[in-house]
């Protein structure tokens, strides 16, 4: 897809918060290593397979202190992730954000989620569930820039808020680019109609939390996502400690639907498992068609 002047601004202005060069022409910035510490000048660096698993570590023992630790803390005690070493209460580029429908619409690289069935680990780790791929070929393009699929989980009520509304649930697709970049596509999640492929992953909840009680699963991840792929783009962080920035964020306009006991049950496995809005400061958010 082309891009036209409008949309190459306001791309080359996510991508320069991102740490990227232009997508046009597929350079990318430096991200390497194993844990979701910021680099100076970088996005967070997290692993091939762990990427964005420290946004969901261990969770804290019980009667742990809520911050000081980015291992220990809970969803109950945000204001204590400022204590964290990390970018939660210094960010000036935090996720997540409310969403506008009154956003520019500009012309913006396709999101070709090229999204094969994946075998691997459903997990309960004491903060979301989530699904780590034993090994994918699953790859999302945007424009010219490929990246890996590196899991995906859940938040309930949904992070991000379309308008100040609140969806019941919001999915995360996590990716890696081979420079360590991340690109991660957000999916509302709204009550209606039954899914099949949410149904099959529910049916596997582990009982308990940790990697020990993990659910070996087959994930439709394909079936997860609506037809429609227009998104709301932005430079972000993520949305755990230790808040690290550097994500480049796109967020699906469509939701896909689920039952209400469906919604029912991902909220009583999750909890309350979303981070406060934050501000948007001097971001810009475009919306792709």
């Amino acid at each position: 897809m082309r891009i036209n002047n409008a949309a190459a601004s306001a791309l080359a202005l996510i991508l320069a918060a991102c740490g990227g060069g232009s997508a046009e022409h597929g350079e990318t910035g430096e991200h390497g290593g194993e844990h979701a510490e910021a680099a100076e000048g970088h996005g967070p660096s997290l692993g091939p397979l762990e990427a964005h698993a420290a946004e969901h570590g261990p969770a804290a023992p019980h009667g742990a202190a809520a911050g000081g630790d980015a291992n220990h803390w809970d969803y109950m005690h945000q204001a204590a992730w400022a204590q964290v070493a990390g970018a939660c209460g210094q960010g000036q580029e935090q996720s997540p954000v409310n969403l506008s429908s009154a956003a520019p619409m500009v012309e913006m690289p396709d999101l070709a989620a090229h999204y094969l069935a994946a075998n691997g680990n459903f997990v309960n780790n004491g903060h979301t569930l989530q699904f780590n791929p034993a090994q994918s070929a699953a790859t999302l393009m945007i424009g010219q820039q490929a990246y890996g699929f590196a899991q995906f989980h859940f938040h309930s009520p949904a992070e991000h808020t379309l308008d100040r509304r609140a969806y019941p649930a919001e999915l995360h697709f996590v990716h890696r680019n081979s420079q360590g970049q991340l690109a991660v596509v957000g999916v509302f999640i709204e009550e209606g109609l039954e899914n099949q492929a949410l149904g099959a992953l529910l049916a596997s909840i582990p009982n308990g939390q940790g990697e020990e009680m993990a659910t070996h699963i087959t994930a439709d991840l394909a079936a997860l996502l609506p037809p429609d792929r227009a998104y709301f783009a932005y430079a972000g962080s993520l949305t755990t400690p230790p808040c690290s920035e550097g994500v480049r964020w796109n967020v699906l306009r469509t939701p896909i639907q689920a039952s209400a006991a469906q919604i029912a049950a991902l909220r009583e496995a999750l909890g309350s498992s979303s981070r406060h809005v934050q501000p948007l400061n001097q971001r810009t958010v475009v919306l792709g068609s």
